[in-house]
């Protein structure tokens, strides 16, 4: 499965609890987007970025 590019953020497994304490098996997935970032080198490169990484300014988008 896919993972942040920079903060390696990836699908994490867990259990939903309902009212009656069934348990079921679930996913917690990050909110990865494809964006166009720049490299520090000046390369363009496309890849996946989680949203805290993106509204936290840790990539620079490629215009």
């Amino acid at each position: 499965m896919a993972a942040c590019f920079v903060c390696n953020k990836k699908p994490v497994y867990g259990k939903s609890v309902t009212f009656s304490a069934e348990r079921n098996s679930r996913v917690f997935k990050p909110n990865l987007q494809r964006v166009k970032i720049r490299m520090p080198d000046g390369s363009v490169r496309r890849v996946m970025v989680c949203t805290k990484c993106l509204k936290a300014g840790k990539v620079v988008k490629a215009v």
